[in-house]
Parts: structure tokens; sequence; C-alpha cells
């Protein structure tokens, strides 16, 4: 799923309003009380079977579904049935738990064809049954009825479409909404292995959800149904229905000489002529991502996007719900290859539990990069994750979330999306792009996680057999520890016959976890004309290393090409004393200037003094400080790479010498950062 804040404010505008009329009216006072509560003892329950990697249904494996569903513009606004079949996991079943929620009423269950007397709670319903011999084929049909309300993102989504008084219906169910407008086990482990959806609405609209459309069946009153079938293994959160007057166009991709799959787009009739190119590029994308993960995995049926009124998107199993960025733009091209990459993470292989969730969110972020790679080249990819690792400094908590109850949390852009790609950014780098690409199509491919579920420590199995390292060191402080290193780098060389001996010291702060940052680190040194590059293995607090080049430095840079995500602070130190000859306090003007993405800022130093050097905005504001401590006599250069916008930058020295700390110098310069 791809949230953009817009979207946000959306999702909380359905928390905040009623879903009881066409247009939605604010709760009143006890109304609200009750709908918070619910929300809260829903949240609680998640939390719980989150952490335990269970929610309902503990005792039975659903084995399919089959919704029927009609959709009323009038209160109550769905009448509806499912059918849920399953087996038991357990000897001497008693009753089995399902999903949904209080304001949903339910009519009857049939258990095994018998009428059943349940018993209801806030949001889920028991129906007893006896079954002593585990392995045992159930089958239950609820009949249910009511207004559904929409938590978390939206669940069950009224609105009208832009200008009009067309009424349009969407769901969007992750993590916990399916229980809001239908009966089911909602636990992510537990796919269906096939299942159906009945929708009957009003004859003018069209209605989408998975699979193939089988059939569509007036009903002589003015109503028709749409029958969708779906026979691949799906869990709860990725059944979908979007219903208005959509307009419908196809493209088709040629995934064999003689096999070709439906790329079916419903859109808003207003739309349709501003979309229509953008979508055409899922075609390429389908390929591309087949080339890298293995063959689209639900080609025997189709893809598809439904648009929804979000300005987003969400990876509903074999047809995506879509949004556009505003009222005068479409889909962007990121969006959809972000929703595409999911049908292989997230819905082909889904999280296991929801703590995990960055397997499905980091991973369709890194797609896009991926994407971009194959179709424009390697600037693109990098441009792309440069904001990623940008976002991801802004990451607070673990990519594993500990705490599920907070949707916020979960579905973290900082968190759970960009440093969640960063993560896999930074294993192609560890492990080498054929190990990593082998291995990322072995998992996607693996018989293991196809069409089932996956853990990080699966994830983190797969890549360790694929390359032949221990993995635990990266995997341990990536995903279950925080933060980044924030490295402080020294550097200096002597001159040995014809070559030139180079000392390096790296140093990082990071936190408590973990304490350090093990890292294979590169270190790319500059001379007249040329350059090399070392790669060195960090695993502690502070280490230095000794190298040799055929040339004189003139300046060296760490981790280059941004494969980690860190922060840098370097100096030059070990002049010989020829070259402090003559030294009087200078700050040399930045090298490059304009510079992108990093620039090289020269200083003397005369005789020991406190030394601070300090990155200020065109406002007068602190951005950043380069290095702040006492150094000896000597010549350096401080590299800055800024996180910041475009524009003018003063860079300022502030050297206070320590035997005569009542005589400073204060030396300024401008320089330009161009993004």
């Amino acid at each position: 799923m791809r949230i953009f804040l817009r979207s946000i404010f959306f999702a909380l505008a359905l928390f905040l309003l009623s879903p009881h009329s066409g247009i939605s009216q604010l709760l009143d006072e006890p109304e609200e009380a009750k709908h918070r509560q619910r929300e809260l003892e829903r949240l609680a329950r998640l939390f719980k079977s989150s952490q335990s990697g269970s929610s309902s249904g503990q005792n039975m494996d659903v084995t399919y579904y089959g919704l029927k569903i009609k959709v009323q513009l009038d209160v109550p606004r769905i009448v509806g049935s499912v059918r849920i079949e399953g087996t038991t996991t357990v000897d001497n079943v008693t009753s089995v738990s399902l999903d949904l929620q209080s304001f949903l009423t339910i009519d009857s269950v049939l258990a095994n064809g018998t009428r059943a007397s349940i018993l209801r709670s806030s949001s889920t319903f028991e129906i007893p049954v006896a079954v002593p011999v585990k392995g045992t084929k159930v089958t239950f049909d609820v009949f249910y009825r009511g207004s559904p309300a929409g938590s978390g993102f939206g669940s069950f989504a009224e609105a009208v479409q832009p200008g009009t008084t067309t009424p349009w219906i969407w769901t969007l169910s992750e993590p916990y909404g399916a229980p809001d407008w239908w009966p089911c086990k909602d636990n992510p482990a537990d796919k269906a292995d096939s299942l159906d959806v009945w929708i009957t609405c009003n004859g003018n609209f069209k209605a989408g959800s998975q699979g193939k459309l089988i059939s569509v069946t007036p009903d002589g009153q003015g109503n028709q149904t749409y029958h969708w079938r779906h026979r691949y293994p799906i869990s709860s959160y990725l059944v979908s229905l979007a219903v208005t007057n959509y307009a419908v166009f196809s493209d088709w991709f040629k995934y064999s000489p003689s096999d070709s799959m439906e790329v079916l787009n419903y859109v808003l009739p207003s739309d349709s002529s501003l979309v229509r190119a953008v979508m055409a590029e899922t075609v390429p994308m389908l390929g591309i991502f087949s080339d890298l993960f293995g063959l689209y995995p639900f080609v025997g049926e189709k893809y598809g996007h439904a648009q929804f009124a979000w300005a987003g998107g969400m990876e509903h199993q074999t047809m995506t719900s879509i949004g556009k960025n505003s009222a005068t733009t479409g889909f962007t091209e990121d969006l959809i290859a972000h929703e595409l990459a999911h049908q292989w993470f997230g819905d082909m292989i889904t999280m296991r539990t929801w703590p995990d969730i960055w397997l499905n969110e980091g991973f369709a972020t890194y797609s896009v990069a991926l994407y971009r790679e194959q179709r424009y080249g390697a600037s693109s990819y990098q441009t792309y994750m440069d904001n990623q690792l940008f976002r991801a400094k802004n990451a607070v908590g673990s990519i594993r979330v500990t705490d599920t109850s907070n949707i916020g949390v979960l579905f973290n852009g900082n968190l759970v999306y960009g440093k969640g790609a960063t993560v896999l950014h930074m294993l192609r780098h560890v492990v080498g792009d054929s190990v990593f690409f082998a291995a990322l199509k072995g998992y996607a491919t693996s018989p293991h996680f196809m069409f089932k579920n996956a853990s990080t420590g699966d994830l983190q199995q797969v890549f360790e057999d694929s390359s032949g390292q221990d993995l635990d060191y990266f995997f341990q402080q990536w995903i279950y520890g925080e933060n980044y290193p924030q490295y402080q780098f020294e550097w200096g060389w002597v001159p040995e016959g014809e070559v030139s001996r180079i000392r390096f010291s790296l140093s990082q702060v990071t936190g408590t976890n973990p304490s350090f940052f093990t890292m294979p680190v590169d270190i790319r040194v500059y001379g007249a004309g040329t350059d090399t590059t070392f790669s060195v293995f960090n695993d502690a607090v502070s280490q230095s290393w000794v190298r040799s080049v055929p040339f004189e430095p003139d300046s060296v840079s760490i981790d280059p090409d941004n494969w980690i995500l860190k922060t840098v602070q370097g100096t030059l130190v070990g002049i010989d004393e020829v070259g402090k000859k003559g030294l009087s306090f200078e700050l040399d003007q930045n090298y490059p200037n304009p510079f992108n993405p990093s620039t090289l800022i020269r200083y003397a130093v005369p005789r020991r003094s406190r030394v601070r050097i300090e990155i200020i905005d065109v406002l007068g504001r602190l951005v950043g400080i380069l290095t702040d401590h006492e150094m000896e006599e000597g010549r350096y250069a401080v590299q800055w790479r800024p996180d910041g916008a475009s524009g003018v930058y003063v860079y300022r020295m502030t050297a206070v010498p320590v035997a005569h700390p009542h005589e400073p110098t204060v030396l300024v310069r401008k320089m330009i950062y161009l993004k």
C-alpha cells in the first residue's frame, strides 16, 4: 500500500465521519463515544492477536470464501451472505470463532447445513460445532446486513464522484478492516485457497473484485450481479469491491509467444483520457518485474486497477485500488509500480504477522527503484534511493514494528517504507548484485513461500543460503535495531617511495540498540585525474586501516555511492612538516561549488586551536556542525553531504588558539547546493 499525506487526512475524516448517510454527518457525542470505544476494543484485540500471530478461528484453517453482497444506497447499505469452508486443525473442536463487527447484524448462521445459535462480542462471533477429529471439513453460511463503518484507512467507504451526484463505493480493509463489512477469519497467515465474490448493484454501475469476471446477470428489477472468481490463495484483507459507473479499458501483457493476460482498468468516466497513457505503463512493468521476481503470480486470471477516492493505492489481489494525486493530475508511474510489486510481495508472499509488514511495504518501495533502474538507468535508481535514504534518517523505532495497534506506526512512511527499502538497498551491496538478484528471485519463486506467508527470519535464511554469509549481524542491527551510524572519519598520508601510504580511522556514534553498526564500507581515494576504492569491514566502534595508492591523494570519500544509511564527518590529518611551513588560519572555497551531492571544505590551522565549522542557511539557522574539537597545527579537509533543500549556505570557521583563547579567528564563505 502506498500512503500519501492527503490520504491520511481522508482516512482520518472517514474515522470521524458517520457512514450512515449519503453525505456523512458529524457523529453526535454519544455515537462518537461508542465509535471510539469500538475502535479501542478492536485495537486492543488486534494488538494481542498480532503478538501471538493469531486472531480468531485458531482451530480452523480456512480453505474457501464465497461472498455474496448486495450494495444498497439506502439503509441498510449492504445485505450479504458468506460461505466459509475450512478444516479443523486440532481434535475435539467444540466451537469456531470468526470476525465481524457488532454494528453489522447477523440474521442467521448455518453450521454444516444446520441452523446454529451464536455468541457475539464486539468484534467476533462464536459458532458451536462438535468435531472430534482434526482435519474434518466444516462449512458455515453466515447471513448478515447493516451499515458498515469505516475504520483504519476506510474499510468500507461511500463517496460521490467529483462534480456529480453519482455514488461511489469502495473498500480498503488493510490492516484490520475486513470485519467492518464482511464475516471472515481476519488473520493474514490463514489464506483461503480460493474465493468467489458476487456483487449485486444498480444496473448502471460496474463492480470490480478479485480474479476473473465470470458473468454479469441482470435481475429484471434494474440491478445486476457481477460474479468474480479467484482461484489463488488470498488473505482476508486483500478482498475488495469497487462500485460506480466506471469507464472500462484494457491493455494486454504478452508473457509468452502464444499467451496474453488482460490488464483491466476501471476508472471514472471523467478521468479515462487523463490516466490512460500512464496506466499503459503497467505492461512494461509486468515484464520487468516478471524478469526480476518470476512470472506475475496470478497470470491465469488478470491484473487490473479500480479507481477509488484515495490519493494513494492499495494492493488488492489482482485488482489494485488506485487514486489520483489531485483533481487535475493522474496516477503516478511510481505508485502504479509500487502496487504492482505488491502482487509478488504482500499478496503472493504475505507477511506472517503484522510486525513484519516491512516485508510487504519495504519490498514494494524498493521495487520501484528496481523498476526505474531497469527502465531508465542507474541514475534514476540512485535518485529514487537517495530520497528513501533521506526519509529513513527520520525513522523512529525498529523496522519490525512492536506496537501493531498503532496504525500510524504500522504504516509509517519513514520507517516501514523508506527504511525498509533502504535495508534492501544496503543488503544488495553487502552480498553483491549477482547473489542479491538470485536470492530475491529465489525467495519469490520458492515453493516454501509462494502463495503462503513469510517472516523476517525466513528472508534472512534465504539470503544466507544464497550468499554463504552469516548475515545475522545485518538483520539484527537494521531490522530489530534502531537509528543508523554517524561516522567520524580521519585520514592522512605520507609519501613512501613511488606510492603514498594512507591511514584511515573510522569511529561511530549510534545509540544503545545497536551500540555500533557492523558494515562493509567503501573508501574512495582521489588524486589528480584518478581514484581507487577500498572496501573495509567495519566491525568495531573505532577502527583503523592502512593502504597504499600509486598517486598523491588529495581527498577521500566514505561510501561514495551512498549504499549505507549514515552521516559522515571527516578530517584530513598527518601532513608532513614541510607542508606545515608558513601556515595561517585559512578557510578555502569549497570544491566543487556549486555541488551535488557532496562538497569538500579545506582549512588550515597554524597552531593548536579549538576549531568549530558550522553550516548556516540563508535564514541564519544552524544546519550542521562539521567539526568542533581541538586540532594540532596542519592542513585539514572535511566533507559535507547535505540532507536539506537546494540553496545558498554559509560555512563559518571559528578557531580559538589554546595558548591565546582571547584571540579567536572567524572566517566565513558561501557555497551553493543544487539538487
